[in-house]
């Protein structure tokens, strides 16, 4: 079990460090249309996910056991939002350009929220 647990912990501080960089630096790119008075809401998202990473790194420090399945349920869950988000651009045929895809965003919250779940699952057996 220890092994898909530091994965999923990993695959969450890959995928949320990119996001919290993009919001923080860049809080108008997440929106179709610039608006100034979003950017303090954005950049508080940034900081809520930058917590999440410090939180899966600290559990890659430590001994694998019951409270890292819970910490990676808990993570686990979060990664719903971004699913939903990129499914509802894949309905409307929203389109971005690299890793701005809607199928991008999809399969690596699908994947690293399914990571997640499963470590949770695993632990609590």
């Amino acid at each position: 079990m220890s092994g898909i647990v530091q994965f999923a912990f990993i695959l969450h501080l890959i995928i949320e460090t990119a996001a919290s960089i993009n919001f923080l630096l860049r809080p108008s790119a997440t929106l179709s249309a610039p608006q100034p008075h979003s950017h303090a809401v954005i950049r508080q998202y940034a900081l809520l996910l930058i917590s999440s990473n410090i939180i899966a790194a600290v559990m890659l420090n430590r001994e694998i056991d019951a409270t890292s399945g819970r910490i990676a349920g808990a993570l686990g869950v979060y990664h719903v939002g971004p699913v939903v988000r990129a499914v509802s651009r894949i309905l409307q045929k929203s389109s971005g350009s690299g890793l701005n895809e809607p199928w991008l965003h999809a399969f690596a919250h699908v994947l690293c929220g399914s990571c997640l779940l499963v470590s949770f699952l695993s632990s609590s057996t």
